[in-house]
């Protein structure tokens, strides 16, 4: 059984997905960072992206020949398939701005871009995992150079994001249409409150107390996407403005749901499937 099998299965974790369907095509897909346990959320995610899968009760595809996508994770310089130890304990000492340089990126991204098979390439712009001295940190930061404040999120970093439109701008044709922009939670009862710490992956296989994942998905368009630097760069802190609006108002939701539910620990459906 796959670990984010386990991750949902084994653990009493709830994952509720909410707004746009996914499809097992190619595609990109970008995310917040709340934790390491993201790289296994978007892995059960892929397992959800087709129809049959989806309505299965026990999250197994009825039709064991069903093509599923191959999630592939951009990070540390390399295109990686399966979260290891190694590459996750990478990932908390990655440089904020690391990105390739130009002569590279078609040679890193080349054999995906042909491949054969449905291929995700899955990517986190806010890079460090979201804790609250990063986030603090960054706040300090964001006030210095009148960046944009966020409440929820860390400021997302341009250079990987801009390596793979760039990519795909100058390998053509390929097959990727679609922008899965994802934003994840990750909520717990702490008595009567609802507590949105992200957890780590320690805290999610030792908490007494079930974990809900709660994912929103906008999918969106690769083609509107602006491959022109300074253009992407304004894109990007666009979509994050919006990101952290709406994991506002999924929080503010799910506290009222808890509330009218609150001797039982539920999912809600959101309201929110039409903010931009």
């Amino acid at each position: 059984m796959q670990f984010s099998n386990h991750l949902k299965y084994l653990n009493k974790v709830k994952i509720k997905v909410m707004g746009d369907e996914l499809s097992p095509n190619p595609a990109v897909v970008i995310s917040n960072h709340a934790s390491l346990a993201d790289a296994f959320v978007i892995q059960h995610l892929s397992r959800l992206s087709t129809k049959s899968e989806r309505d299965a009760k026990d999250g197994l595809p009825h039709n064991r020949n069903l093509k599923l996508p191959i999630v592939n994770f951009f990070s540390w310089f390399l295109i990686w398939r399966v979260p290891t130890i190694k590459i996750l304990t990478h990932l908390l000492k990655t440089d904020e701005n690391w990105e390739l340089e130009e002569s590279s990126i078609l040679y890193v991204f080349a054999k995906l871009l042909k491949s054969k098979f449905s291929e995700w390439v899955a990517l986190f712009p806010e890079v460090n995992v979201w804790t609250p001295e990063g986030y603090k940190v960054q706040q300090q930061i964001g006030e210095k150079y009148f960046l944009p404040k966020l409440e929820n999120l860390l400021y997302p970093r341009y250079p990987a994001f801009y390596n793979i439109i760039t990519a795909m701008s100058k390998f053509k044709p390929h097959p990727y249409s679609n922008l899965y922009d994802l934003t994840i939670l990750y909520c717990r009862r702490q008595g009567d409150e609802v507590d949105y710490q992200p957890p780590t992956l320690l805290e999610i296989f030792s908490s007494k107390e079930p974990v809900t994942v709660l994912v929103y998905v906008k999918v969106r368009s690769i083609a509107r996407i602006p491959s022109k630097r300074k253009k992407l760069e304004r894109y990007l802190e666009h979509l994050w403005k919006h990101k952290d609006k709406i994991m506002t108002q999924i929080k503010e939701e799910n506290n009222l749901h808890q509330m009218r539910n609150f001797n039982r620990h539920t999912t809600f459906s959101s309201s929110i499937s039409g903010v931009i």
